[in-house]
């Protein structure tokens, strides 16, 4: 990808138009024209007859495989072996009955016009495949884990859930089956996931789940307009956080009505730190736990482990930046928020900056997003990565001399797509079929992240699809696919690389909770990495087992 800083500037009006076609500000009609006749990879999914590579690779080898590159490749493909296992066994009678199954969805009603979307190609599906009806059931993400645990509970559980790590919860129990029988028998996965989905899918050498439809990967979005008025001549002067703390404060001495940068993090929702929590590190290391998953080693203010001060500094930076830059609000602010602060000049910057460019055309039509000579209304860049200046400059006396690299949280775990185990083996192979549409189908995948909801698809050729029908994407879209090839090993999915019990409460209540009650002054900066290791610990202790599955 290209990596000049005005990337877009001399095509933007170009560029906006085409995507404000897609965007809502004007008709989405003829944005996919090409695609009209296009359905894609259909519903089955061939396989090699079960051999292939997740039976001959060692978990760790396939997490290091899936750290060093975000795209990946085709290397860890099976072979075309022949007949669609998932399509091609017989359910033992019935011969062309019909086959009922269910699918729960969060991103189905995400925006208005995502619903229609999967309605439209389920619709599909069920015409490609002919014995098979779906039906399609919706929750928000922020009600999805109460529904699931309600119709498990219940029992009547879905056939097929888009449940996030939710499901890593029920496949310890067993009413998520391994879905390595499906991985294995596969023409398409894992080796078209991105290396994202490869991590994220594989615990302690089993795949558990079906993998993740999309991505987003959190950043750092800054206000051109406002930074360059205080002084700042070049968007170079971000890529440090001594440069972007430099930054920060000139706008703070240049304009008191705007907050320099905002933090959000609604109580538990810190997902900011988890991107540039990896900036104080290189090689993809992990800022939080690490090793045997059974017994693993936790970095957090843990005095024997050679990195605790670049984790425990990050975890205290990010209070003070906070407490020094953001508004009162910053503790309870959601990132759904910052579009309008930031295009209203309120707030300049904040490190949840994502690939949608939709949010920022629904506030300001002709929003300018780029550097455009210092005049764009936003523009994303990496995360700063810690430099050996910055300790001093924040106070953060274990950051000092220390460096680190660009590096971010990628989506992935939070949208993993999973079956449900005692439903007949017709029923289970077409909610596969229907896992594996949602990933390969090209109508489905180009229109819903092209046109509907701007994400970056979970398998890496759908990706480079997606560029050769949308050639004039905005800079943020861009320029995450840039920091993602540019810095692969830093580009992680938090959580999923540690294979231990407890991921949830780990990282959305011990790291995130703890992290923003401190933004909210209960506790102290220096307090911080102390508490958030005694909960860790406490959870690991409660939850992590060595046979986390009943029998």
């Amino acid at each position: 990808m290209p990596d000049n800083h005005d990337q877009t500037d001399e095509s933007s009006d170009a560029s906006r138009r085409d995507f404000l076609k897609v965007t809502g500000a004007a008709t989405a009609a003829g944005a996919l024209g090409s695609l009209a006749g296009c359905t894609g990879g259909g519903g089955g999914d061939g396989g090699d007859g079960g051999g292939g590579q997740a039976t001959d690779t060692s978990a760790e080898e396939k997490k290091q495989e899936g750290a060093s590159s975000f795209f990946g490749g085709t290397e860890t493909e099976t072979g075309d072996g022949g007949g669609g296992q998932a399509t091609e066994e017989s359910d033992g009678g019935g011969g062309g009955e019909t086959v009922n199954i269910s699918y729960l969805s969060a991103e189905a009603v995400e925006n208005s016009k995502t619903k229609p979307h999967f309605q439209n190609s389920i619709s599909r599906f069920e015409e490609q495949m002919g014995d098979v009806q779906v039906q399609l059931q919706t929750a928000s993400y922020g009600d999805l884990k109460s529904k699931l645990a309600s119709s498990v509970e219940g029992g009547n559980p879905p056939t097929l859930a888009e449940g996030g790590s939710t499901g890593l919860r029920f496949y310890f129990s067993g009413k998520v089956p391994s879905h390595t029988d499906f991985i294995e028998g596969s023409e398409h996965f894992p080796g078209k996931w991105s290396a994202a989905n490869r991590s994220m899918a594989d615990f302690r050498g089993d795949w558990w789940c079906g993998g993740s439809m999309r991505h987003s990967v959190s950043n750092l979005g800054i206000r051109p307009k406002l930074f360059s008025q205080a002084g700042v001549d070049s968007p170079d002067q971000f890529e440090t956080w001594s440069g972007f703390y430099d930054a920060c404060q000139a706008l703070a001495d240049e304009n008191s009505d705007v907050f320099p940068y905002e933090e959000t993090g609604v109580w538990n929702d810190l997902e900011s730190y988890w991107g540039y929590s990896h900036t104080a590190y290189t090689g993809g290391k992990d800022p939080w736990i690490r090793g045997d998953p059974v017994d693993p080693t936790v970095i957090i203010n843990n005095d024997d482990h050679d990195d605790r001060p670049r984790t425990d500094g990050i975890i205290q930076s990010a209070v003070k930046m906070a407490n020094e830059f953001s508004s009162p609000e910053s503790a309870s602010r959601g990132d759904e928020e910052i579009p309008s602060l930031m295009l209203t000049d309120k707030v300049a910057s904040f490190n949840y900056a994502t690939q949608n460019y939709a949010r920022w055309y629904t506030v300001k039509e002709d929003a300018q997003i780029g550097w455009h000579d210092g005049d764009g209304d936003f523009m994303l860049l990496p995360h700063p990565k810690l430099d050996a200046d910055f300790g001093e400059k924040i106070g953060v006396s274990d950051l000092e001399g220390l460096e680190g690299q660009h590096g971010g949280h990628v989506w992935a775990l939070e949208q993993a797509q999973f079956l449900f185990s005692g439903f007949s083996d017709k029923q289970t192979e077409r909610a596969w079929d229907l896992n594996v549409f949602f990933h390969r189908d090209e109508e489905h995948v180009m229109k819903e992240y092209g046109e509907f909801y701007q994400a970056i698809p979970g398998d890496s050729d759908m990706m480079q699809l997606l560029l050769q029908e949308y050639p004039n994407t905005p800079q943020n879209f861009t320029k995450v696919l840039e920091n993602l090839g540019n810095y692969p090993k830093q580009y992680v999915t938090t959580g999923a690389p540690w294979d231990v019990g407890g991921t949830d409460q780990i990282r959305w209540t011990d790291i995130n909770e703890t992290i923003s009650q401190s933004i909210a002054g209960q506790r102290s900066a220096e307090d911080t990495p102390g508490v958030v290791a005694e909960r860790v610990n406490k959870t690991l202790a409660e939850q992590n087992k060595e046979n986390m599955r009943e029998a």
